[in-house]
């Protein structure tokens, strides 16, 4: 490990070299690189309107990391992705042995604006909801798979993640989607976001990350106090 500590983990590495050699996890929730969409002119989301820093989500790292989180968990998986790529996703974790259950919507209201005028904007992300075979149970009982959450809304906290997801909605995802004491694992961990919200709420947690910078950044913030966004 990068990184162990109270019940938290992270490794800095390729997840499809990593992913083979853990033990199965309760919740996987990770936002994995975009699809080619979101790298066009018409849905760059960095600031200055510049080219995201990563390259596209490939079809073969798709369908490997989907075989694992349908292997490594026992409960729910949540997979952030482009609209485009929600049934792909769908299929992916189908054939690895998931069973879907639903797609998701994060409203972002603070979303950027369709600057160019000539098409609606994105005001949204998806997420796949899929899970492990058997009865499926959460904490939302009714509640719709629609979060309404600011991109900003981190306890005045900058990101440092150009993709970097609210932290108040992914500690609502993980209340939701797990309990106390159990364990969530993002493969694709990015500056921690997860992490902090599973140490936040009770959680152990395992990340996965390919760039160094983003473990070291990952560290920090867990090693800061205790966030109650609530």
């Amino acid at each position: 490990p990068y990184y162990s500590e109270n019940g938290i983990t992270i490794y800095h590495g390729d997840c499809r070299e990593i992913l083979p050699h853990l033990e199965p996890v309760d919740l996987v929730l990770t936002d994995p690189p975009y699809e080619v969409e979101a790298h066009t002119l018409q849905r760059r989301v960095r600031r200055g309107n510049e080219p995201l820093s990563f390259e596209p989500l490939s079809f073969e790292l798709r369908q490997s990391a989907a075989i694992e989180i349908a292997r490594l968990s026992r409960g729910w998986m949540l997979v952030f992705c482009q609209i485009e790529a929600a049934m792909l996703w769908r299929e992916q974790l189908e054939a690895a042995g998931a069973v879907y259950r639903r797609s998701c919507i994060w409203v972002k209201p603070d979303g950027m604006p369709q600057y160019s005028g000539d098409r609606p904007g994105m005001g949204y992300e998806t997420f796949v909801a899929c899970h492990a075979k058997g009865r499926s149970v959460w904490n939302g009982g009714g509640k719709h798979g629609v979060f309404i959450f600011n991109k900003g809304e981190n306890g005045g906290v900058r990101n440092e993640h150009e993709t970097q997801k609210p932290l108040k909605l992914i500690k609502e995802l993980a209340e939701l989607f797990s309990n106390p004491g159990q364990t969530i694992l993002d493969p694709f961990m990015g500056s921690g976001t997860t992490l902090r919200a599973a140490k936040d709420l009770g959680r152990k947690a395992i990340g996965i990350e390919i760039c160094r910078e983003y473990c070291e950044i990952a560290v920090r913030r867990l090693q800061q106090q205790v966030l109650d966004l609530r």
